[in-house]
């Protein structure tokens, strides 16, 4: 695995200045944390990255995270992307996202079970 992430650090040198959050973008990018719900016939996705503290709903287009550190550093301006966003671009560019397809009929329950993930981790790490 450190050969691996050695090899996406050459490969996307527009992302060394990232220092320490490359770092766990590439962990994420290079574990299977980075996942994307397909849902047929509609095609809407739900691309989550699991992070240290469990999944975080993110939205590359516009850019968006759920992450803690989106809200409070990237939307005052101190900082441009989280590493759930940065490790999304470089699974995305590596093939490395993991897609699952559900019927749309599975979307409910699919969201439903991702917010109880989301809020069980935030109960039990006091969030």
């Amino acid at each position: 695995m450190v050969e691996e992430k050695d090899l996406l650090k050459k490969r996307f040198p527009e992302f060394e200045r990232y220092g320490a959050k490359l770092e766990r973008a590439l962990d994420a990018a290079t574990s299977g944390s980075v996942k994307e719900a397909r849902f047929f016939p509609s095609g809407r996705t739900v691309i989550t990255v699991v992070g240290r503290l469990g999944d975080e709903f993110i939205d590359p287009d516009r850019p968006y995270c759920s992450c803690s550190n989106f809200f409070f550093r990237v939307m005052s301006g101190k900082e441009d992307t989280c590493y759930h966003l940065l490790g999304h671009k470089i699974a995305a560019k590596t093939g490395k996202v993991d897609v699952t397809e559900f019927a749309d009929e599975e979307y409910g329950a699919y969201l439903s079970a991702a917010v109880r993930d989301i809020f069980g981790v935030l109960r039990r790490s006091g969030g």
